[in-house]
């Protein structure tokens, strides 16, 4: 199976490549990562496919992430994504949120043949030479057996170095309404290096507070790249450690992993 799905990546990477090419010829090249803001600009439309893979002691399966999203105006995006697992192996690792490449703020899924229905807005509020601020609300659709509805609070902050550093980080608060409630807080921060106009890398991390006794604190480290393989298409790929400090009898720790890779089209 892995195999085919593979097959078919390659097939949907050659097909957004291809339509990338034909787009106008007058179109802007988009800038380089680090100079990018928090909205895709005005008019802008980005489809992201990212093929991701999970692993737990014993288990490893695959997944696709489908994202959606579109600058309504210069400072306001709206998106949409969800995840498809493709076997047994593929939901118990949530294989698909490791196709969502740089993004780790994922809440709210299980472990269905399709993940949850994210909802998204996100608007710049204060923008200036090095650093950005914004506002951000995420609302989850509870598809999954034994799920429910949630929400998430941001406000993620980008900070643009000497042209060659971008650092991105900012709070983050998705509350999930069981009974009880679960809330989360969230502090994620991801450091990447524009080593060239077209490649860049870099690390990340993330810490989570739980309400929940068990899980009080959680830690979510990796690394990720992208190649800006043409005017309108990036490369993505990451490696992650989702809950590093975690317990190894439980399948967490070092024990569990993930990486993925996909592409982002984008459309003016």
């Amino acid at each position: 199976m892995y195999a085919g799905v593979v097959k078919n990546l390659s097939f949907a990477s050659s097909v957004v490549v291809v339509a990338a090419t034909i787009v106008s010829s007058r179109a802007e090249a988009a800038p380089p990562w680090v100079a990018r803001g928090l909205t895709l600009p005005r008019g802008v439309w980005a489809f992201d496919v990212g093929l991701g893979v999970g692993h737990r002691p014993d288990v490893t399966g695959a997944g696709l992430n489908t994202e959606v999203a579109i600058g309504v105006t210069h400072a306001l995006e709206l998106g949409f994504r969800s995840g498809f697992r493709l076997n047994g192996d593929a939901q118990a690792t949530q294989a698909d949120q490791y196709g969502r490449l740089f993004d780790t703020e994922t809440y709210g899924t299980d472990g269905d043949n399709v993940a949850n229905p994210e909802f998204r807005v996100r608007g710049s509020i204060a923008r200036g030479d090095v650093a950005e601020v914004g506002l951000e609300g995420r609302a989850y659709l509870p598809i999954e057996n034994g799920t429910r509805a949630g929400l998430l609070l941001g406000v993620p902050v980008t900070l643009h170095l000497g042209g060659t550093v971008r650092l991105d980080t900012g709070v983050f608060v998705p509350i999930l309404f069981y009974d009880p409630t679960r809330t989360i807080i969230s502090i994620p921060i991801a450091v990447w290096i524009q080593s060239t106009d077209r490649f860049w890398l870099g690390p990340f991390a993330a810490v989570r507070f739980h309400n929940d006794p068990g899980t009080f604190t959680q830690v979510l480290v990796g690394f990720g790249l992208g190649y800006q393989l043409a005017r309108q298409v990036d490369f993505k790929a990451q490696f992650i450690f989702p809950d590093i400090n975690g317990s190894p009898e439980q399948g967490s720790g070092g024990k569990a992993f993930g990486a993925g890779a996909g592409l982002q089209l984008r459309i003016d």
